[in-house]
């Protein structure tokens, strides 16, 4: 008696039907932006059914609309803050990033590099503002380049560093048993093994970049620059017009988290979700 043939679908292991992938990821896409449209309808009604002052919290309606008339504005406010955010970002993470490559190849640095790192990641920003605004100028890019770099710096330091020592033993003792050098140990399994590690720490610091570079300008920047702008229309009493400058950067900080997204996709095409399917 013949065994009828077993369907693709059966075998174990079988690849994923085309278009699987994108089907999971626009359904992985449609719980954040219901909850998005929820959380802004429930804020539109809450706002009209309670009379709550703009003051305190304008609808999103308003919001929009504040967006749409003054969206020239918007986008050159975006881009200068944008501009030190992402400079300061660049700087940090790759600041950070070859910090902790060299504090994993050398104990005596690492147990020097890491607490350092702590401290200056302890550091409030209203606190080194001003000090790089002396030191840089307070009408300089360079002050709030400075702010945000020191804010990148220590995330990505920290994680590389813990990323590198994740790297199995054994698979490190497997290499040198086959007489690899240490830069192919390196570069073959310690910075793969840490990639998840720095990624998770660049999404992190994409969101803190954009509000060190707000906060820095706060003690002096452009004034074109959002940060400028929020200060001044909050003192002008237009609460509408901040929160739509606000809007306008977090659509900015939203755009850098999804760059990072996009480059740990590039970085990592190994990795699977749980269900084996390419992510």
């Amino acid at each position: 008696m013949t065994t009828p043939a077993a369907t693709p679908a059966a075998v174990a292991g079988a690849a994923p039907a085309p278009g699987a992938g994108l089907v999971r990821r626009s359904a992985g896409a449609a719980a954040p932006l219901a909850l998005g449209l929820g959380v802004l309808v429930v804020w539109e009604v809450a706002v009209r059914a309670l009379g709550i002052r703009p003051i305190l919290l304008p609808p999103p309606s308003a919001i929009a609309a504040a967006v749409v008339q003054d969206l020239p504005r918007l986008a050159g406010a975006t881009w200068v803050t944008g501009r030190s955010a992402l400079l300061g970002f660049a700087i940090g993470a790759g600041g950070g990033f070859l910090a902790g490559l060299a504090a994993s190849r050398w104990r005596p640095l690492r147990e020097a590099v890491v607490p350092v790192g702590v401290v200056l990641g302890s550091l409030p920003i209203v606190a080194t503002a001003p000090i790089f605004n002396l030191w840089f100028g307070a009408l300089s890019i360079w002050s709030k380049v400075a702010v945000v770099a020191l804010v990148v710096f220590f995330p990505v330091l920290v994680n590389t560093v813990a990323g590198l020592a994740s790297a199995p033993a054994s698979s490190q003792e497997l290499l040198r048993s086959y007489a690899a050098p240490g830069r192919t140990v390196l570069t073959a399994l310690q910075i793969p093994s840490a990639l998840p590690f720095v990624f998770g720490a660049l999404r992190v610091a994409a969101a803190l970049s954009v509000i060190a570079a707000v906060v820095a300008e706060f003690f002096g920047g452009f004034r074109d620059s959002a940060g400028f702008f929020i200060k001044t229309l909050m003192a002008n009493a237009d609460y509408t017009g901040a929160w739509a400058t606000v809007v306008a950067l977090s659509a900015f900080g939203l755009a850098l988290f999804g760059a990072v997204a996009l480059a740990e996709r590039v970085a990592m095409p190994w990795r699977r979700d749980d269900r084996g399917v390419r992510t």
